[in-house]
């Protein structure tokens, strides 16, 4: 009988790659975020996991498990951060102490001795400070015996109705000679057998106007600095976890070009995306439940990782996994 892999998951927010990781096969055994709004969600996910509510940094003991995922906060190696920061001339990234928490990614690494790891982040993470950061979590990794590779994926390219670029580190134990980690080719596509999955798959037939579901603050000067709207038969712009920057709903006519950073809402069937549209667009359990105000709605749902991108990560490990059990029986 195949052994199912099991896998310890750090900042695990609403449990988006944990998702996908189950569908391709996973077993998450322990999962730990510091916000309580995403631990709400993901416990409506994930009603039989171990969920520790805090700070990792004050958490000591962990189990030991096949994998460990870890979706570290993105906010210091954003490109919007970035920008502001320019503004503010603030511009050493080393200043901020949440952009070190890859540090207690290893730390758990040396407790959970997992055969493979992964790790999620924004593609900025890659460029941040001249590539300092991936470079430390690279020195990192392999000090411990991984070996390890990056890549930047587009969920669209996975199944999932939206454009959103992310970076994913997979690192294997030297332990494990029979494997060469290659990550998974795209599956959907106009030159694939999978056509793109659009908006109209994922939110045709919901209502229009769901009172209460929806951010309705006016549309300020820089939400109308670029274009918002994609069609029904398009992906969607990258699911954000700020209400007030949420794409727009494709119903009504296409947002005009003005000028240079000035787009104009045409006709009157305009609105943000609702927190249910953006959670079904991000591929999203229907079950998921995140507690608190609207705005905490869509930060959690924002924050999460497509579990398609998930799926599509893990599966070559589960397939090698697979492969070399049936091979033994």
């Amino acid at each position: 009988m195949q052994q199912v892999l099991t896998a310890v998951s750090l900042f695990s927010g609403c449990g988006g790659f944990d998702w996908g990781a189950t569908q391709a096969g996973l077993e998450i055994i322990w999962a730990n975020d510091i916000y309580p709004h995403a631990a709400s969600a993901y416990r409506s996910i994930f009603p039989n996991t171990e969920f520790h509510l805090g700070d990792v940094r004050e958490i000591k003991s962990f189990p030991v498990a096949d994998i460990l995922i870890g979706c570290y906060p993105c906010t210091g190696f954003s490109m919007a951060a970035r920008r502001r920061w320019k503004d503010r001339e603030v511009r050493d990234l080393r200043t901020n102490d949440n952009n070190f928490l890859y540090r207690e990614f290893i730390r758990v690494l040396r407790q959970v001795k997992p055969k493979y790891l992964f790790v999620e982040n924004v593609g900025g993470m890659v460029t941040a400070d001249e590539g300092w950061f991936l470079k430390r979590q690279f020195a990192g990794f392999k000090r411990y015996g991984y070996k390890v590779q990056s890549a930047v994926l587009n969920a669209a390219d996975y199944g999932v109705a939206q454009d959103r670029k992310r970076m994913f580190i997979v690192g294997v134990h030297t332990d494990v000679t029979d494997f060469e980690y290659q990550f998974s080719n795209p599956t959907h596509g106009s030159k694939l057998d999978n056509p793109s999955t659009t908006l109209q798959d994922v939110i045709s037939g919901m209502p229009l106007w769901p009172k209460g579901e929806y951010c309705d603050k006016p549309f300020h000067g820089h939400y109308l600095t670029r274009n918002r709207k994609r069609k029904w038969n398009e992906q969607s712009y990258t699911i954000v976890a700020h209400a007030h920057h949420v794409p727009l709903h494709p119903m009504g006519r296409p947002m005009k070009f003005v000028g240079k950073d000035h787009w104009e809402l045409q006709g009157k069937s305009n609105r943000r995306l609702s927190w249910i549209e953006c959670a079904k667009i991000q591929g999203l359990p229907e079950n998921i439940s995140p507690s608190g105000t609207l705005n905490d709605r869509y930060r959690v749902v924002g924050n999460a990782v497509p579990p398609g991108l998930g799926r599509a990560i893990v599966s070559p490990v589960i397939a090698h996994e697979s492969a070399r059990s049936n091979s033994k029986s």
